[in-house]
């Protein structure tokens, strides 16, 4: 797939995940004084369309399409995003069924009756659409600060987003399996939910590695210098630690001088100043 098609490919998606996600979000805002576990999913809902339709605008707009491409290979978001959306869409479904009997301008006992028996399951689907849509928040944070400049100056901003990221790995490794789907489809099978759940956790575990590869890795080609020359691929000044260096060939000829890695000022000065 050539790095276009790839973050086509995820704008693609998230467009439709946020359609699937408007949907529901029209069906249950259509129905008046419903119960607590369905108006919950409208806030959430919300969220959700929020949440896609940042993601798709950052991504049509974005100023660095080589970088958002290798970010969008190694996250691998685009199982999350249809599951948002096969989510939504099995959710609009069940929902349509058990409030047969509601209009726009009432919700009926008998349906009432019917969510109430079905409150946990609803609730549970409830958190896997909230999971999602917590994942692709922090895949998009981590998308942006990458594209936001020098990440030096940001580094403060990634060690916060790396924590959040380990923090939702970490909810999302505790998940108790959800139970079989009743004939209503409300829930997803518990083998559906708990691949959905270790779906998520491993986005997280990729967003998680790609964040700390931007803030500490360093990359370097091969170096080759001549004639009196002085060069140096590294760092300089207060030694950094925990930073991930990776260099290529190291060439010096005719009295010239280089050096790759981590050196004090000091020596640095030494080095050089001769």
């Amino acid at each position: 797939m050539d790095p276009l098609s790839v973050t086509a490919s995820v704008v693609a998606l998230a467009t439709a995940a946020l359609q699937s996600a408007k949907a529901l979000y029209d069906l249950v805002d259509g129905l008046v004084d419903a119960p607590h576990s369905v108006s919950h999913s409208k806030s959430l809902l919300s969220q959700t369309q929020t949440t896609l339709g940042t993601l798709a605008r950052t991504l049509k707009t974005n100023c660095a399409p080589d970088t958002v491409d290798s970010v969008l290979k190694e996250i691998e978001l685009n199982k999350v995003l249809e599951s948002t959306k096969s989510i939504c869409q099995g959710f609009t479904a069940a929902m349509t069924r058990v409030t047969s009997h509601s209009t726009d301008s009432h919700f009926s006992k008998r349906d009432r009756l019917v969510v109430y028996f079905k409150d946990t399951k609803m609730s549970k689907l409830n958190r896997d659409l909230a999971d999602c849509q917590r994942t692709i928040t922090m895949v998009l944070s981590s998308i942006t600060l990458r594209t936001s400049g020098n990440i030096d100056q940001l580094r403060t901003q990634f060690a916060t987003q790396e924590q959040a990221l380990a923090n939702l790995s970490a909810q999302l490794s505790i998940r108790e399996p959800e139970p079989q789907a009743d004939d209503d489809g409300i829930t997803a099978e518990g083998d559906s939910s708990a691949r959905l759940t270790d779906s998520l956790r491993d986005v997280c575990q990729k967003t998680l590695s790609a964040t700390r590869a931007w803030r500490t890795g360093q990359k370097f080609g091969d170096m080759k210098t001549d004639d009196h020359s002085i060069a140096m691929q590294g760092i300089v000044g207060v030694a950094q630690p925990g930073v991930d260096q990776s260099f290529g060939s190291l060439t010096t000829t005719k009295s010239s001088r280089a050096f790759q890695g981590q050196m004090d000022s000091s020596s640095f000065s030494n080095l050089f100043s001769k």
